[in-house]
């Protein structure tokens, strides 16, 4: 039961939050499939609804890929509880916040998230060379879309257990950040100066300031 709570919690938090990161991807694989051989060629009816079922199925991949890392921090944050850890960790100030901060500046600076933001800043050329027909195909490009997507942004998101999913603040700090360095043109050259602030942040707050 409470496992279930926190799965909702988390799958509700990772929809809101990542749901504008997906959208130009979504709009670029309906477009791109109205207006290839299926396309553009059909009647205006067809040129509408034909593209439906790649876009959906890119979306169900995309869902599917987080919905993993919904389950998965839904796990973690249950297990802690289930230690005695309070949550947020940020209630707790000092190490058991800073050191989180810390962790997750410090992976914006990894090659992993450098190569996985690669892959998530150009729709339509990550598109052209994974290009997949039909319900299924959108469904492996969505998904592997997904993991990328999550490579990039898994750690932001975990910053969750930090600051706490009903603080609306810093919810809607983080989804700019992600928007940012996905979506927004130049946003790579966000991704250090974020990491550097999250790890000045972490230490502030392992020396005694709480990010509550």
């Amino acid at each position: 039961m409470i496992y279930t709570r926190t799965l909702s919690l988390w799958a509700a938090m990772t929809a809101v939050m990542m749901t504008p990161v997906v959208a130009p991807w979504l709009r670029a694989v309906y477009r791109l499939e109205r207006t290839g051989p299926v396309g553009g060629g059909a009647t205006r009816t067809e040129a509408w609804f034909s593209p439906v079922p790649v876009t959906l199925g890119f979306a169900a991949g995309y869902v599917g890929a987080w919905s993993g890392f919904a389950a998965a921090a839904a796990a973690l944050q249950v297990s802690l509880g289930a230690i005695g850890v309070p949550m947020p960790l940020g209630s707790l100030g000092g190490i058991a916040a800073g050191v989180p901060l810390i962790l997750v500046g410090a992976y914006q600076f990894t090659g992993i998230k450098d190569r996985c933001l690669s892959k998530c800043r150009s729709p339509m050329g990550y598109l052209l060379s994974h290009w997949r027909a039909g319900s299924r195909g959108g469904l492996e490009m969505g998904f592997g879309h997904g993991l990328h997507c999550l490579g990039c942004c898994w750690a932001l998101m975990l910053l969750a257990l930090v600051v706490g999913h009903m603080h609306l603040a810093w919810m809607a700090v983080l989804t700019a950040v992600m928007i940012i360095e996905t979506v927004m043109p130049g946003g790579r050259r966000a991704v250090r100066p974020v990491g550097a602030l999250l790890v000045l942040v972490g230490l502030a707050s392992a020396l005694g300031w709480s990010p509550q």
